[in-house]
Formats: structure tokens, C-alpha cells, sequence
């Protein structure tokens, strides 16, 4: 089963991490991993772009499913706009996913990540910085969507 984790990296161009795994949560093996970048200056043009960009990479992969790690709430309310961007574009790549037919597509923040994990949030960001150092927050949200035996195990216990 393949997965692939997205997460975004808001700013004044945005970059979205790309990290598809398969096989199982106690060994997952690194498939692909890459960033998204986009070049447009104007918020509805970066969606677009980026939307395009996961697009050709979903064509190549077809990964079974996608976790799509979103912003955890902070404790104060923040009127800046690159999270109200970081929103839009998730919103729009779980749009491309769901275009491509891909049913299980999931959006988890950090600590939901973890619980599915059964870990805590660092933790789960540990597991994944030992996947991919660079990428770790979409390896984490990736390594969530995996089963949690090996499914190709002739001997199951």
C-alpha cells in the first residue's frame, strides 16, 4: 500500500513537501520525496500552480491514499495572512487528490498525527525525521495512512 504525506510550508512563496511511503508503520520504506515549488506571486495563482504540480506527481505515483498534514490551532487567533494561504492551498491539493480519484485522502494536524501513531507529536516528528530529515512532517503524516503490520507477511502471527 502506498501512502504519500503532504505538508505545506507557508511564506511569501509557499512550498508544498511531498514524501510517499509503503509498506508497513514498523517498516515503511521512502518511495519518492520532493518539494513543490511555485514561482507566482499572487495567492490564487500559487494555489493553482502548486494544485497542477501535485497533479503531475499523483499521475506517476498513484499512491492508495494521502494525509495531508494541516496547521495546528495556536493558542492566539493570528491574522497574518500566510495561514490563511497555507488553508487555501490545502484545501486545494485535497481537491487535486480527490480529482485523481484517490478515496482515502486525510487531513491531520501535528497532534492528531501523533495519536494516530499512538505517539506523542514529537515523536511522531522524530519517526519521520529518521525517514526523510528533510521532510519530516510529511513523513510522519504519510507514515500514519500505512497498516500497521506487513500486509505481504506469508506468516502472520
Amino acid at each position: 500500500m502506498g501512502a504519500l504525506g503532504i505538508s505545506v510550508k507557508a511564506g511569501s512563496r509557499p512550498v508544498v513537501v511531498c514524501v510517499a511511503l509503503d509498506g508497513s508503520r514498523s517498516e515503511p520504506r521512502t518511495l519518492h520525496a520532493c518539494e513543490l515549488r511555485t514561482a507566482a506571486a499572487e495567492p490564487i495563482d500559487q494555489v493553482e500552480d502548486l494544485g497542477r504540480k501535485l497533479s503531475s506527481k499523483l499521475s506517476a505515483w498513484s499512491p492508495d491514499a494521502v494525509v495531508i498534514g494541516v496547521a495546528d490551532v495556536g493558542p492566539q487567533g493570528n491574522r497574518l495572512a500566510a495561514p490563511r494561504y497555507r488553508l487555501m492551498i490545502e484545501g486545494a491539493l485535497g481537491y487535486v487528490c480527490r480529482d485523481h480519484r484517490i478515496r482515502q485522502v486525510t487531513f491531520r494536524n501535528g497532534k492528531e498525527i501523533g495519536e494516530a501513531l499512538g505517539i506523542s507529536k514529537a515523536d511522531a516528528l522524530e519517526r519521520g525525521k529518521a525517514l526523510d530529515p528533510k521532510r519530516e512532517a510529511a513523513a510522519a503524516a504519510a507514515l500514519t495512512a500505512l497498516p500497521a503490520a506487513s500486509t505481504t507477511d506469508p506468516n502472520p502471527s
